[in-house]
């Protein structure tokens, strides 16, 4: 009933495949070294003005010599690697429940669920720093603690101190009634919130640009003890479409349910600098209990990260239709007869916001006449109290946002939101100067799709978290829904 740990069909090839990635690595890791010579970031350079001169003077030059030094191991490691990734399982998965089988818990009433979704920055060193980030090892261990923080509230001051880890049928797609958007705007008011911390007890935690192999790693770690299920190193590298993948997808799911099937799907038009990733979608499948009558309850969660380049529109939405025909596709071949479906959810980065002019088409994708953003009024207009979500990259070291306290504090207020959030393309359709609510850009999502199942959703709560101030360019954000099951008391 669960997946295989491993991504290859036996432990010999996983054992070549461990060897010709350690093989690699020293060239990896000049190359890595070399590039944070070459970039500095905005607090480097106020610190030390001269670190530049003296980094590209004497660094650059000593990591391009061991880079071609490790030339010959890191060639013999590519032949095997190679190959190896075309056998290879598009993503690895981390099981930390060894029980044979989906655990039997029964469900009534009022069952209530939290995701979270963040984009986290984790490229290696180098390539952070042109996002105005460092440290990707640190950064990576410091947003492990906080996902696994528990009741205790993080301190109001520059340091992240925090705890340690504690330990009815399927609808297909096509059926769906569209929904306009005076359906979605008539169903009630969702409060929004600005949170310092990350909520207790999430359910999912779905990940953005984790695409650092170190880091990754770090996260499953420490998120192990809490969640117990985590897909990661989700998409293939190497030579794969049109071209040479140099990382994967970037996303990493972290569950507390048993996660029955998943599938990735990778994206076959991304051009550019997002031509060297495999960003696709990731789908999956979870066991979320069972009902008095033995009837299977599940959940699908769809995670994705579309195309970056701003201008690049016509890219985005052909991704976001090919989202709603594999969505489709998957839970057509792994949805089950007598599954009782709470949730359908679709999270991630989208790169586009519901604001700018620029983004018009992209808003008015039918991917919103399926699922339903909690945080959107209507097309080109987010609700009241909803904030933007991509923070201005030269602005990541100031006292306004260096801390959870201080970052909430700013994003409470309209004006002081604006110099420090990124703005609207083109101006954008909400205005800055007509007393219209100024979100800023806003390109991190949780969709929920809802069905005509006998279960229904109600969101609770849409939170924008601070927590990782300094550590990300990005704010993450929660939603909190519960879901009525059929029959007796809630729980």
């Amino acid at each position: 009933m669960f997946l295989p740990e491993s991504p290859f069909s036996c432990s010999c090839l996983n054992f070549l495949f461990s060897l010709s990635s350690a093989l690699l690595f020293p060239s990896y890791w000049c190359i890595d070294r070399l590039l944070c010579c070459a970039v500095v970031t905005s607090v480097e350079r106020s610190r030390c003005p001269d670190l530049r001169f003296f980094c590209l003077l004497l660094g650059v030059p000593l990591f391009l010599l061991l880079f071609l030094l490790s030339l010959p191991l890191s060639f013999l490691g590519f032949l095997f690697w190679a190959p190896l990734q075309r056998l290879r399982r598009p993503f690895s998965y981390q099981n930390s429940i060894k029980t044979p089988t989906l655990p039997d818990n029964i469900l009534t009433g009022d069952c209530s669920f939290i995701f979270i979704s963040a984009n986290l920055c984790l490229f290696p060193d180098g390539l952070a720093r042109f996002s105005n980030l460092n440290h990707t090892q640190r950064r990576s261990a410091a947003i492990s603690r906080l996902l696994c923080s528990s009741s205790e509230p993080a301190k109001n001051n520059c340091e992240h101190v925090v705890p340690k880890c504690s330990t009815e049928n399927i609808l297909p797609m096509s059926e769906i009634p569209y929904k306009t958007e005076d359906d979605f705007s008539a169903e009630g008011d969702v409060p929004f919130e600005v949170s310092i911390i990350f909520p207790q007890n999430a359910d999912f935690v779905c990940l953005q640009e984790v695409f650092d192999g170190r880091a990754s790693r770090r996260l499953c770690r420490c998120l192990g003890s809490t969640f117990p299920h985590i897909l990661y190193d989700v998409g293939p590298l190497g030579l794969h479409g049109r071209g040479f993948r140099f990382f994967n997808s970037g996303l990493f799911l972290a569950s507390r349910h048993p996660i029955m099937a998943a599938k990735y799907y990778f994206y076959p038009n991304g051009r550019g600098e997002d031509a060297l990733a495999s960003k696709g979608l990731l789908c999956a499948k979870v066991h979320i209990g069972m009902t008095k009558e033995k009837q299977r309850i599940v959940g699908y969660i769809n995670c994705t990260h579309l195309h970056a380049t701003e201008s690049d529109v016509f890219i985005r939405c052909d991704q976001m239709s090919l989202i709603l025909e594999w969505v489709v596709d998957f839970q057509s071949q792994y949805g089950e007869d007598g599954d009782l479906v709470a949730f359908d959810v679709l999270c991630g980065d989208l790169n586009f916001d519901n604001c700018s002019t620029d983004h018009c088409m992209e808003q008015k994708h039918p991917l919103f006449s399926v699922y339903k953003d909690p945080c959107r009024d209507c097309t080109g207009q987010d609700r009241r109290g909803t904030v933007g979500t991509l923070l201005r990259s030269d602005c990541l070291y100031q006292e306004a946002v260096n801390t959870p306290a201080n970052l909430k504090r700013t994003l409470d207020s309209e004006a002081d939101r604006k110099l420090y959030v990124a703005p609207p393309l083109s101006g954008g359709i909400e205005g800055s100067g007509s007393g219209a609510h100024w979100t800023g850009r806003r390109i991190d999502y949780i969709l929920y799709r809802e069905s005509d199942s006998l279960l229904s959703l109600a969101v609770n709560k849409f939170q924008f978290i601070t927590q990782l101030a300094g550590l990300s360019d990005h704010i993450p954000v929660s939603m909190h829904f519960s879901v009525s099951l059929p029959g007796g008391s809630s729980l």
